[in-house]
């Protein structure tokens, strides 16, 4: 009897295991072959509305999570494990006429603050396998801003993660994703809620969301960056990207800690300083470039990227407790930027809405909001003596 029972579960794990693959391996053709956009594009007034309702309940659930999830602090909902803000410079080049549009309409130089951080909530220790983001505030910058004043100062925002590709595919999903962390499962998301239901898998999306799930690099400084969302940029449609000048070491910090990466960066600038490359790639005419899905990687081969800037971060010694408290009360957010350059699809509509409410409401309950700064004196007083003063009144846009 019991060899018997043996035999059945036997088969049974078989069928199920070659259930998953089956699923798995459909999905993926699915994913690969399907028309870039396919089933995304609702513009009727139906469709605007139960984006509407499904912003609106990712907000709802994000705010549910942050409070969830404070420390006593009211944290990020995600990215909430900053490595530190540092200082840098954001040059822009003389280019092509084709990225003269909006921030890159004419050369000149920016003070800056940047973010690092890992993605996890709640937050992981470094040696765990993450996704890592860089959030890039550029300040100064002049021109119409995209949000209302009330919202805007006179900044562009950067936001990237190591990864160009996203895992969740509509607004939709994303919902579903909130939903499921909200209630302390978030793998169910990829499983639906009783693991048993093929139809409800989302093994493409695992597939993906695992593969931005990345060892850690030696340092922040020495990943490469992407924003994953397209953009207008005038007329063309662009991703962007931050990619490091080298391969950032830092001997003698002990990579099993659970804070190395904040400790590493520590390490570098104490010595020198680091440097990205900042590059456009533009979407190309009849390649599989999609808008709307995230999860559609644009192909370098078809289009690479182009550099129009350079970030430098100069030696400095950011672990200080006012950058870190600033770090944490400042907001990214890829609406802060000027026109000509405009966030699109629907993601980067919902980013929007959740982003500003998600701010928001952590800044009230952590009473700490500072507005969009203009300078690194106007986010320190440490920064406000007589040369950065000076530097301040020499960076910006040149006529």
């Amino acid at each position: 009897m019991l060899i018997k029972a043996l035999k059945v579960i036997t088969v049974l794990v078989l069928l199920y295991a070659l259930l998953f693959v089956s699923v798995f391996a459909g999905q993926m053709l699915v994913g690969a072959f399907r028309a870039p956009d396919a089933g995304l594009i609702d513009n009727t007034p139906l469709g605007k509305a139960n984006r509407r309702t499904e912003t609106a309940a990712i907000v709802e659930s994000v705010r549910k999570i942050v409070t969830m999830e404070r420390t006593p602090q009211f944290q990020r909902d995600a990215h909430s494990k900053a490595h530190g803000c540092v200082r840098a410079t954001f040059e822009v080049f003389e280019s092509q006429s084709t990225y003269n549009h909006g921030i890159f309409s004419k050369p000149g130089k920016y003070q800056s603050w940047i973010r690092f951080s890992n993605g996890s909530v709640p937050a992981v220790v470094d040696t765990k396998k993450d996704a890592r983001g860089m959030a890039i505030k550029v300040m100064n910058v002049e021109g119409e801003q995209l949000l209302p004043p009330q919202y805007s100062g006179k900044t562009q925002d950067f936001v990237m993660i190591n990864s160009p590709a996203f895992f969740i595919r509509s607004t939709a999903d994303y919902r579903d994703l909130e939903t499921a962390v909200e209630r302390g499962s978030p793998f169910s998301y990829f499983f639906g809620p009783h693991y048993i239901n093929p139809f409800k898998w989302r093994l493409r999306q695992l597939y993906i969301a695992l593969g931005t799930r990345k060892a850690p690099p030696p340092t922040p400084l020495s990943d490469n960056y992407f924003s994953m969302t397209p953009f207008n940029l005038g007329p063309n449609k662009i991703k962007y990207s931050a990619q490091t000048c080298e391969n950032y070491r830092a001997p003698g910090v002990d990579d099993s800690r659970p804070n190395f990466l904040r400790e590493a960066m520590k390490k570098v600038l104490s010595n020198q300083d680091a440097c990205f490359q900042f590059s456009i790639q533009l979407k190309k005419p009849g390649a599989r470039m999609p808008i709307e899905d995230p999860t559609v990687e644009w192909s370098e081969d078809a289009s690479p990227f182009v550099p129009v800037a350079r970030i430098h971060i100069p030696k400095q010694n950011f672990d200080t407790a006012a950058q870190n408290n600033m770090c944490e009360a400042m907001s990214f957010n890829v609406w802060h930027g000027v026109k000509g350059m405009e966030p699109i699809s629907y993601f980067n509509e919902l980013r929007r809405e959740v982003y500003l409410h998600t701010a928001a409401y952590r800044q009230m309950r952590n009473d700490m909001n500072n507005g969009e700064p203009n300078s690194w004196c106007d986010s320190l007083e440490q920064y406000c003596d007589g040369e950065q003063q000076t530097q301040s009144k020499n960076l910006g846009a040149t006529p």
